[in-house]
């Protein structure tokens, strides 16, 4: 009796241990997302910034990494979906085609937001998803044109009904740093009526 007490408590040592790895792996894996964002900022190879840009850059900031952000979403296609002009940063048009819808819960509030992929599509892409948004911290602690989370085909669930969106990843366009992009803004169906602490944040 006394064995079989002890192999349930160790099975669920074992369990409770596996778990906490699982989300310590997560909560790594945003942290190094983070960091390599921030450095490509200052990387030579890789930042978009140019000389006089460099000089007044203050870093990329984010907000404290919080799990409540990680959302799993009910995500449903759209068929046929339109393709949208969407206005830019520099009074520019760019063409992303409607790909999906996702809903969620957030502060015991329902979210719907569409995902997109840009149009044309190209063969290299074609698994990329774009997730443009606004939400009450834009202008405030955010970025006020709005930021972007990166997704692709392969993160949809079992017969494509969910997706995970991990807020903790959302990024500001390189027009938050630099003058010289053309960046698209999210369209006015993207704004969210709830305050996403997540991701990076901005500092003027």
């Amino acid at each position: 009796m006394k064995n079989k007490i002890f192999i349930i408590i160790f099975s669920f040592v074992i369990l409770v241990s596996c778990q906490a790895t699982k989300q310590l792996s997560g909560i790594e894996e945003i942290k190094n997302y983070q960091k390599e964002l921030a450095e490509s900022y200052t990387d030579p190879k890789t930042t978009p910034l140019v000389k006089e840009e460099k000089d007044n850059f203050k870093g990329i900031t984010f907000f404290p990494i919080n799990e409540k952000y990680i959302v799993e979403a009910k995500f449903s296609p759209i068929k046929d979906g339109k393709v949208i002009p969407f206005p830019t940063s520099a009074k520019k048009i760019k063409n992303y085609k409607e790909y999906g819808v996702v809903e969620f819960e957030l502060d015991g509030q329902q979210n719907q937001l569409t995902i997109y992929q840009s149009f044309p599509i190209m063969e290299e892409y074609k698994e990329h998803l774009f997730l443009p948004f606004m939400d009450d911290t834009n202008g405030v602690t955010s970025y006020g044109g709005g930021r972007y989370l990166d997704l692709s085909t392969k993160d949809l669930g079992t017969k494509s009904k969910t997706i995970i969106i991990d807020f903790n990843k959302v990024y500001n366009p390189y027009c938050a740093y630099s003058k010289h992009y053309n960046c698209p803004i999210p369209p006015a169906n993207n704004l969210l009526d709830v305050e996403i602490n997540a991701g990076v944040s901005y500092i003027k």
